[in-house]
């Protein structure tokens, strides 16, 4: 007995301690850490996707918000001979009717087409130096406003290519708004040039009725030197 007992003290000691190591060590429950392993990626690619809607946001506020200066997009077009090269309305009658000289394009014009100026004064020459300066006036004009739409047509194939590279909603109407802008220029200079051949077929009916006129009055001043002359020499003895 007393040997079983000297085994057994041993033993019973040995079974105490190690219940108080196990009740000093925590427990890990795995099931709950894999579970909260689980919930701390989901909130963080909650996170990532909120950032990543909030760098959306962000630009397409800057879209709406950041408008494109169009006046920057084709700068050699802002300028008003190109816009607008016709001269001012209450010019044209001094121009269309030869009273006045339209710049360097009309003179142009007028040394190639012009062969003789006469300078005895009268009537029917100052009409006729008149009509020559109107007809190159009209040439002159005419071209300037050519060349006009001409130059505005090169520009837009640049805007296109802007428009190919438009990078926001706001560059892109910015662009097609600007291309709509310069069409427009090109129509009111197509309507110009219009209302200017009208000008210059009532400008040719205007120097044939001039002609009409002039021979109407050499004819009527030929008339009465003829009748006068007549008179005179029914009164002679």
């Amino acid at each position: 007995m007393k040997k079983l007992i000297s085994i057994m003290i041993p033993v019973l000691a040995f079974c105490g301690w190690a219940q108080i190591a196990a009740a000093q060590v925590p427990v890990i429950d795995a099931s709950n850490l894999a579970q909260n392993i689980q919930t701390a990626a989901q909130s963080i690619i909650a996170v990532e996707q909120l950032k990543a809607q909030l760098t959306q946001l962000e630009q397409t506020y800057e879209m709406f918000t950041n408008p494109t200066n169009i006046l920057n997009m084709v700068p050699s077009l802002e300028n008003q001979a190109l816009e607008n090269p016709m001269p001012v309305a209450n010019a044209l009658s001094g121009l269309v009717g030869g009273a006045n000289t339209y710049g360097g394009s009309a003179q142009t014009y007028f040394s190639q087409n012009h062969v003789y100026t006469p300078t005895d004064g009268s009537t029917a020459s100052n009409q006729l130096n008149s009509n020559a300066q109107a007809i190159a006036n009209i040439e002159g004009i005419a071209s300037n406003n050519l060349s006009a739409i001409d130059q505005r047509l090169q520009q837009l194939p640049n805007l296109e290519a802007d428009l190919n590279g438009a990078k926001s909603i706001t560059q892109v109407d910015a662009i097609n708004g600007r291309i709509a802008s310069e069409s427009q220029f090109v129509q009111a200079q197509q309507a110009q040039a219009t209302n200017l051949q009208v000008l210059a077929m009532e400008q040719a009916q205007s120097q044939q009725q001039q002609e009409h006129e002039q021979f109407v009055e050499d004819m009527t001043s030929a008339a009465s030197d003829y009748q006068q002359a007549a008179a005179a020499d029914g009164a002679e003895p």
